[in-house]
C-alpha cells in the first residue's frame, strides 16, 4: 500500500486498487477559419505620383562601333568575262573582285592540247587555203544572186503613176481648153509625161527578163562551184569545223585566237569568235533558209553554205 514521505511524495508499494495517475490529455485549440484578405480602402488622403525619371541609355564608345561593311557585288554569270589561267578577274561596277582561291593550273596539258589544236589548225589551213579565191568567188555570185533576185518594182509603180497623171491631166486640159494652139502645147507636155511612164513600164518589164536570164547563168555558175567546194570538203576526212566555218579567213581567225593562248581547241576558239561577233542564231537562220531555196534551185539538192559574210573579216 502507497503512502506519503515527508515531502509529501508517493513512496511504498502502489495498491493495486488504486491505479496510477494518468497524465491529462492535451485536446488541440480549434483554428480558427481563414478569413479573406481584405481590399485596401484608400483613405481621404490622395498622394501624388512622382515622375518616373528615364534611364539613361548606354551608348558605346565610337571606336569600338563596328562599321559598316559594303556588300561585295558579284557580276552575274552571262557577264563574267573569260577568266584565262591564272588571271583574276576584273573588278565589276566599282565594287572590290571577290577573291577566289588560287587554282593550280596544268599548264602542260594547257599547252599539249593547245598545241594539238594549232596543229589541226594549221593542217586545214594549207587544205583550204589554196582554194580562197574559189570560196571569195562564190560568195560574190551569191551576191549577185540575192541582189538580181529583187524585182524592179519601183520602176513599174513610177511608170503607172506618169502614165495615169498625164492620161487624166491631158482629157481634162483638152476639154477645158478652147483654142488649138494652147491644146497642141498641152498635149505636147502631158504627152511627154505618158511616154516616160510607159517608157518606165516597158523598162521594167526589159530589165525583169534580163535579170532573169542573169539569174538562171548565175544559178549554172553557182551549183558548180557548190559541188567543186562540197568534194573539197568531203575530201578533207574528219574535219573539226563544220562546212560553213572552213573558209580560210575564218580559219584565220581561230588561229590567230589559239595562238595567243585565249583558247586551247578550235572549237573553244569558234565559240569566242561567234559569241563576240554575237551571230551565231543570224547565221543558223541565214542557213535555214538558203538550204530551203537551194533544194527548190537544185532538184532538192542544198547548195554549199559559207559563213564568212557574217563576220567582220577582211
Amino acid at each position: 500500500m502507497a503512502d506519503f514521505d515527508n515531502d509529501w511524495k508517493i513512496s511504498g508499494t502502489p495498491d493495486p486498487a488504486t491505479p496510477d495517475p494518468q497524465p491529462a490529455l492535451v485536446q488541440p485549440a480549434a483554428q480558427a477559419p481563414v478569413q479573406p484578405a481584405q481590399p485596401y480602402q484608400q483613405t481621404g488622403y490622395a498622394y501624388q505620383a512622382q515622375p518616373q525619371q528615364a534611364q539613361p541609355v548606354y551608348q558605346q564608345p565610337v571606336y569600338q562601333q563596328q562599321a559598316y561593311q559594303q556588300p561585295v557585288y558579284q557580276q552575274p554569270a552571262y557577264q563574267q568575262q573569260r577568266v584565262y589561267p591564272g588571271a583574276q578577274p576584273a573588278p565589276a561596277y566599282g565594287y572590290p573582285a571577290q577573291q577566289v582561291p588560287y587554282q593550280q593550273i596544268d599548264y602542260a596539258a594547257f599547252n599539249a592540247q593547245r598545241e594539238q589544236s594549232l596543229n589541226e589548225c594549221q593542217k586545214m589551213i594549207n587544205y583550204f587555203s589554196p582554194k580562197v579565191d574559189l570560196f571569195q568567188k562564190y560568195e560574190n555570185i551569191n551576191r549577185d544572186i540575192t541582189r538580181f533576185s529583187t524585182s524592179p518594182k519601183n520602176m513599174l509603180i513610177w511608170g503607172i503613176v506618169l502614165a495615169s497623171v498625164g492620161a487624166v491631166n491631158l482629157v481634162i486640159e483638152l476639154l477645158r481648153t478652147k483654142y488649138i494652139t494652147n491644146k497642141i502645147i498641152v498635149g505636147v507636155i502631158f504627152g511627154a509625161i505618158i511616154l516616160a511612164g510607159a517608157g518606165l513600164i516597158a523598162g521594167f518589164f526589159i530589165k525583169k527578163s534580163s535579170r532573169k536570164k542573169k539569174l538562171e547563168k548565175l544559178y549554172v555558175e553557182a551549183g558548180e562551184m557548190s559541188t567543186e567546194l562540197t568534194l573539197l570538203y568531203n575530201r578533207y576526212g574528219e574535219c573539226s569545223l563544220a562546212s560553213e566555218y572552213v573558209d580560210p579567213r575564218i580559219l584565220f581567225k581561230i588561229q590567230s585566237l589559239i595562238l595567243t593562248g585565249r583558247c586551247a581547241t578550235i572549237s573553244d576558239a569558234l565559240n569566242l569568235l561567234l559569241t563576240y561577233q554575237r551571230n551565231y542564231a543570224t547565221i543558223q537562220a541565214a542557213k535555214s533558209k538558203f538550204i530551203e531555196e537551194t533544194e527548190k534551185r537544185y532538184e532538192g539538192k542544198a547548195a554549199f553554205f559559207n559563213a564568212v559574210r557574217y563576220f567582220n573579216l577582211r
